[in-house]
């Protein structure tokens, strides 16, 4: 060991580690000036070894205050990011620079603001039409004789402050018609509020006895009302004899017949009588034979209208002979209309 404080020195170069007999070879190159032994104490750590002098004499005194060329210097190579303005005169102090950034969340938002409030607007006036504008304000009535109108306008499920345009003709129509008594003609809308109810009262036309009771009905063999007692009978309406009927009817029920040329008869029978206006001039109807239809007048005579073809010109002859027969004085006979174009008149 050398030296006095048991440390090391180190070796130069041509010294030899062991002996040549043991086959040692001598200090490498890269083992020159090698420190051996414990870390000096109490040293500074900005010194350098006593070995390289030359590093302590260019090391810069102001390293630890940032002051100097090298700190002044651009950066270089891929470090330039171009977010730093830099300054490469002496002294002077880099700032950063600040890079504008697009904000697109307020620009965008703009479009959707405005969509939105003109949506708000459009609902706001569509409220306001809807319901203070053009409301149902007033209902009216027409057609109805015998009902009144307050009781129609309840069964058409139509109510003030409805919206006008929100009005279903169909509902209304189907609401109407379920009152047996009425048949739905139009609605009418007249803006801004004001809507129009037409309707037509069913009428009754003619009546008969099926099992001691008394059904009166309209032209469609709708009945309106019933009776047991024959004191009741209407004298000016139709009595028709010889239907088929089924079975037993309910008011607001349709007659039920098993002769469906019967239903074509009456149908055409009684709408004809309507047009020409005079049901109130024929006693009653006989169609029990198809073929052979009778009518009975309220003057006595026998008409004999053959099948169901032509109707309407049987029964406009019928009434032209009539009234030329009530001028003439007869009261009674028989009246074959079968050829309307040329009418007989059997007297009894």
């Amino acid at each position: 060991m050398d030296g006095q404080n048991g440390g090391y020195r180190p070796r130069t170069a041509g010294e030899r580690t062991g002996s040549a007999a043991n086959g040692d070879q001598g200090v490498r190159d890269w083992q020159k000036n090698t420190w051996f032994g414990p870390a000096p104490v109490n040293s500074n750590p900005f010194d350098e070894p006593e070995d390289a002098p030359e590093l302590k004499a260019i090391r810069s005194e102001n390293v630890n205050e940032h002051i100097g060329d090298f700190w002044n210097s651009p950066v270089q190579g891929p470090q330039d990011t171009g977010s730093y303005r830099q300054n490469t005169q002496a002294g002077s102090v880099v700032k950063p620079v600040r890079t504008k950034t697009k904000v697109t969340g307020k620009k965008n938002s703009h479009p959707l603001r405005v969509l939105l409030l003109i949506a708000v607007f459009v609902t706001a006036v569509i409220l306001v039409l809807r319901f203070a504008v053009f409301s149902v304000k007033e209902i009216r009535v027409i057609g109805n004789k015998s009902i009144p109108a307050a009781e129609i306008i309840r069964v058409s499920g139509i109510h003030l402050g409805d919206s006008i345009f929100t009005l279903n003709e169909k509902k209304v129509e189907e609401h109407i018609t379920s009152d047996y008594r009425l048949l739905f003609v139009y609605m009418d809308r007249e803006m801004p509020g004001t809507v129009t109810l037409s309707v037509a009262e069913r009428e009754p036309r003619c009546w008969l006895t099926y099992c001691g009771i008394m059904y009166v009905m309209d032209k469609n063999r709708m009945v309106l009302y019933e009776s047991e007692n024959p004191d009741e009978r209407p004298i000016d309406l139709v009595e028709v004899k010889g239907l088929e009927v089924r079975s037993n009817t309910m008011v607001g029920q349709y007659v039920n017949l098993g002769n469906e040329q019967q239903k074509s008869i009456f149908r055409e029978l009684f709408q004809e009588m309507k047009v020409l206006s005079c049901i109130d001039k024929i006693a009653d109807a006989d169609i029990s034979n198809i073929n052979s239809i009778l009518l009975a007048t309220r003057y006595g005579f026998t008409v004999a209208l053959g099948d169901a073809n032509n109707i309407h010109a049987k029964l406009r002859s019928m009434l032209l002979v009539q009234d030329k027969l009530v001028e003439l004085g007869y009261s009674a006979g028989t009246i074959n209309v079968t050829n309307p174009e040329k009418p007989m008149f059997i007297p009894e």
